[in-house]
């Protein structure tokens, strides 16, 4: 009766893999969330930028600008920031990877996730390339869509 409560071997098993789903089911729900939320904000940004561009975007077209000419132009110009968030974000991650694996307890780390896992940086860094690259279709379409004369009357 003093020994308290005894747990089997199996029961401790089942419980550390309940707290790594539920650590797994977290953050795929937050990085979901946070891919969302990036999604939106892109999104927002190149429409609003197409809009300021309508004029040029329909002088364009007025002279001669097909829409796969636009369409490509617009692409073009979203993909610079992209790209370079892109580097900026996977050299602050290797930098934060390095920082991490030089820590006292690297050991412990290391035994739960691979830090410098190149497969996990590169599915995420072609994620968020087509992402970005889906974000900045709609407002290309659109800009392909628009009419020379009502984009020139436009002030």
């Amino acid at each position: 009766p003093n020994m308290g409560q005894i747990r089997t071997m199996r029961a401790l098993a089942r419980m550390e893999t309940y707290f790594l789903q539920i650590g797994f089911w977290t953050t795929l729900i937050l990085g979901g969330l946070a891919l969302s939320l990036t999604l939106s904000g892109l999104f927002s940004v190149l429409s609003y930028l197409v809009e300021q561009r309508t004029k040029e975007i329909g002088v364009r077209m007025a002279l001669g600008a097909t829409s796969r000419n636009v369409t490509r132009l617009v692409i073009a110009q979203t993909s610079r920031p992209v790209i370079v968030g892109l580097v900026s974000g996977a050299s602050f991650v290797l930098a934060l990877a390095t920082v991490l694996l030089s820590m006292p307890t690297a050991g412990v780390i290391g035994d739960v996730v691979q830090v410098l896992d190149p497969i996990a940086y590169v599915s995420s860094l072609l994620l968020i390339v087509v992402a970005c690259l889906l974000a900045a279709s709609i407002p290309a379409s659109r800009a392909a869509k628009v009419d020379p004369m009502r984009s020139l009357r436009q002030e």
